[in-house]
């Protein structure tokens, strides 16, 4: 019984935590790791699950934290953070694109980021 309702409060932490990182606009500085070049951008910092519901697919792992950087029409890149998403910052962090390029995730600040 101890057991059930442990297993219990930690699937419903999950699911409050995973609602709490819902998606929001982020200004970061994005660095292409292969050239070094520096972008800063207004991002979309959100999860695997609203990225599935967003694009009616199952391709994005719901455990994951994603930095979506949209370039122009049609053309966005989707980089998996290489941390959790229950962290609550992914600054600092790096991820892939779909691509499988890696990807650096700053704070904005104009001091370190400029192209």
């Amino acid at each position: 019984m101890r057991c059930a309702a442990t297993c219990l409060l930690s699937l419903l932490s999950i699911v409050i935590v995973s609602k709490a990182v819902a998606s929001e606009r982020v200004d970061v500085c994005a660095q292409y790791t292969n050239t070094g070049k520096m972008y800063h951008v207004t991002a979309i910092s959100t999860n695997g699950t609203e990225l599935n519901q967003e694009t009616h697919t199952f391709i994005y792992n719901t455990l994951s934290h994603y930095i979506v950087i949209f370039w122009a029409q049609n053309q966005a890149s989707v980089i998996e953070m290489g941390a959790p998403f229950y962290l609550t910052s992914y600054i600092g962090s790096t991820g892939f694109d779909q691509e499988g390029r890696p990807w650096q995730i700053l704070a904005y600040s104009p001091v370190t980021c400029w192209p």
